[in-house]
């Protein structure tokens, strides 16, 4: 087995049985999958959703290389978004994202002590002019309404609590929802499974943060299932893959 640049590839150790097998993401969806695209791109330093990514303090992107309220590498969803939605982004009525990014450190998955709880949904607001944004989490003490941005209380892990959080929101369907809450395989896909109804035809479910552990964990959910779905690994120079992984659901 040949071992490439990790720019390129990300290796991990894949537990079968008791054995630990090396493998790259490649050989391990290759194996399962007919048919796969890599795409490359350069950064534009003009791209509007990075630039606002950095206004408002999200970790979906960057322009900046420092000045971040969160102290790790910034993702390259934005990059990703951007090209999925700019040609199209007056259109879009109503977005939802699960997680605000809670700067409680006692929390699971917290944008720690310095991060800007709702910074995404400013993003959303800003990026998406004819939207209506909602957002949810389980920090009570974030919760916030603002001009075009409505936030509710939902703990991802409990079915009764997002059905509880479709009924407090009403009869709206969303051309985009976005998980950014917990980053577990097992509370992502049960937001999933009790939120996917709530988009809208040729809408867009986009689950994020999705490490490599958790994307053989979905690969095996939706490999029997006939949802129009994606696993996209978004490579950054001089970054091991990690978890900067997304999973894409459209509703056909």
């Amino acid at each position: 087995m040949k071992y490439l640049n990790n720019e390129f590839k990300e290796f991990i150790n894949f537990k079968l049985g008791t054995v630990n097998i090396p493998s790259s993401i490649d050989e391990i969806f290759g194996h399962n999958f007919d048919q796969h695209y890599t795409v490359y791109y350069n950064r534009h330093s003009d791209s509007i959703l990075n630039h606002l990514c950095d206004k408002y303090g999200s970790d979906k992107g960057e322009i900046a290389k420092t000045g971040h309220p969160y102290p790790w590498p910034s993702h390259s969803y934005a990059d990703f978004i951007e090209r999925h939605f700019g040609h199209c982004r007056a259109f879009v009525q109503n977005v939802f994202e699960c997680g605000l990014g809670t700067n409680n450190p006692t929390l699971a998955s917290n944008m720690t002590a310095t991060g800007q709880p709702g910074a995404s949904l400013r993003v959303w607001r800003e990026y998406f002019p004819s939207a209506q944004i909602y957002g949810a989490d389980i920090d009570k003490d974030i919760l916030f309404n603002e001009e075009r941005i409505s936030t509710f209380y939902c703990d991802q892990t409990s079915p009764k609590s997002i059905l509880e959080l479709w009924d407090s929101i009403g009869g709206i369907e969303f051309d985009i929802i976005i998980d950014d809450g917990l980053h577990t395989f097992e509370a992502g896909l049960c937001l999933f499974e009790h939120s996917f109804h709530k988009l809208k035809k040729y809408g867009i479910y986009i689950i994020e943060d999705v490490t490599i552990e958790s994307l053989i964990s979905f690969k095996q959910y939706f490999i029997s299932k006939k949802y129009d779905y994606d696993f996209v690994n978004l490579y950054r120079n001089n970054f091991r893959l990690g978890d900067n992984n997304l999973v894409v659901v459209r509703k056909c």
